[in-house]
């Protein structure tokens, strides 16, 4: 099957006449950017394109500046899996597991354990950043998202994600509806009767169909309104100027040590989440390490 043209974007849409909203994500490119240099097995593969989608969904909506981090902690074959994305839908993401078979497709049960723990923390970017956290329940990433907007903010959410997934690609679907806050009476089923279609739609249609086609699918008999589409984008965080701060933690007789052993006399980073190398040779490091002695950071002082 043809992938739709939309894919690798994000569709907002409301009702006109229903007091819900809703938004529509299709990705692909981009996860071949999220799993270049990375030998995740499949199961993992997964849960991160699950949580990419969930991470864009969840940040098209932050009103201020910033960006929002999605992850699951637990003590299954999953110990840890975190997406972040910011206002403009920059995302990046990585994972830490015990899995040693690159072809293990587990369940998400056992992916996550038992005792396993979702934290959505939004990062403002003038202010103190805010979590919430919740109990990883149910059978997939859906259950425990919707208990997490019911429990944590008091909205009715069902969200739907699918994956089609191999060893040389990836793409995904995934749909959310929230009930929006009561502006009249009459409107208290319009969540109940939105959601209902929506368990209508099939994976296939779901990965495979352009947006504006799952909308008449499910919803022509209501007005929507869907908005422009937003650019999906992976982009890592990672600089050469924080590589060096990272650098500069291990103190000078490591970076001396680092520096002898190696055979160009420079130390060479590799960024855990987008495999990206950075060289420094002795003179880079030298010279940053004289900068920060002269120029330190505000507030040292003080901190004295």
């Amino acid at each position: 099957m043809n992938l739709p043209s939309t894919h690798d974007q994000l569709n907002r849409f409301v009702f006109d006449d229903l007091e819900v909203r809703g938004e529509i994500v299709q990705l692909h490119d981009v996860y071949g950017e999220l799993f270049h240099k990375k030998q995740y097995p499949l199961c993992i593969k997964k849960i991160l394109a699950q949580l990419t989608m969930v991470c864009n969904l969840i940040t098209v909506n932050l009103k201020i500046k910033g960006d929002i981090t999605v992850e699951i902690r637990g003590d299954g074959l999953l110990r840890y899996a975190s997406v972040s994305s910011d206002n403009s839908l920059n995302f990046r993401g990585i994972a830490r597991h015990n899995i040693a078979d690159p072809n293990s497709d587990c369940s998400f049960r056992e992916l996550v354990g038992s005792n396993s723990i979702l934290l959505i923390t939004v990062h403002p970017a003038d202010a103190e950043a805010y979590q919430g956290i919740v109990e990883v329940t149910g059978f997939n990433l859906s259950d425990t998202l919707e208990n997490y907007f019911l429990r944590s903010e008091q909205i009715k959410t069902k969200i739907m994600l699918e994956i089609q997934i191999g060893q040389d690609e990836c793409f995904g679907g995934g749909i959310i509806l929230q009930a929006l806050p009561p502006r009249s009476p009459g409107h208290e089923d319009d969540f109940n009767t939105v959601s209902h279609l929506l368990n209508t739609l099939t994976k296939d249609e779901l990965l495979y169909l352009e947006s504006d086609e799952i909308l008449f699918r499910l919803f022509n008999q209501f007005t929507v309104r869907k908005f422009n589409a937003l650019k999906v984008s992976y982009k890592c965080a990672c600089t050469r100027e924080k590589c060096l701060v990272a650098l500069e933690q291990l103190g000078q007789d490591e970076i001396t040590k680092a520096l002898k052993e190696s055979d160009q006399n420079a130390v060479v980073m590799t960024c855990s989440q987008c495999g990206k190398k950075y060289t420094f040779d002795s003179r880079e490091i030298r010279e940053f390490m004289e900068r920060k002695d002269r120029d330190p950071e505000p507030g040292a002082d003080q901190k004295k």
